[in-house]
């Protein structure tokens, strides 16, 4: 049987990584829509496509890591502090509250709820497979 080796994904996809990259993405595609000047509101587009890649990046590479403390609990912290920075440049940039924006609201949850569990699981899958590795 092929060992699942996981050291590249560790070295280079930590979650300081992932969150720079999100950071990046979300501050290019306000400026991108400030440079095309876009309608008001599609900060906060540009903010949620660099929330969802975060989500779905920190969710795959939550298997490599072991630890749950270590590794989904600070991810779940630094989605806060994402969510915080992103939609505050959004509104700064765009001069519009998300409170003002109903869609974005509900889309703010539904990824919430979406991240919360999905990283829960896949730790739940996480621990079957090292209790299967051990042979219980």
């Amino acid at each position: 049987m092929q060992e699942v080796n996981f050291t590249i994904v560790k070295k280079r996809a930590s979650p300081l990584v992932q969150f720079a990259l999100a950071v990046l993405i979300g501050w290019a595609g306000m400026g991108i829509c400030r440079l095309l000047h876009l309608e008001k509101g599609t900060e906060y587009f540009a903010a949620f496509i660099a929330i969802i890649l975060f989500c779905l990046i920190n969710v795959v590479v939550s298997l490599a890591y072991e630890s749950f403390l270590r590794y989904t609990v600070l991810c779940w912290y630094l989605y806060i502090l994402l969510v915080g920075l992103l939609l505050l440049s959004a509104k700064f940039s765009s001069g519009i509250s998300i409170w003002n924006l109903y869609e974005f609201r509900m889309m703010l949850i539904s990824v919430s709820l979406f991240y919360l569990l999905s990283s829960t699981m896949v730790r739940g899958i996480r621990l079957i497979y090292s209790a299967a590795e051990q042979g219980f």
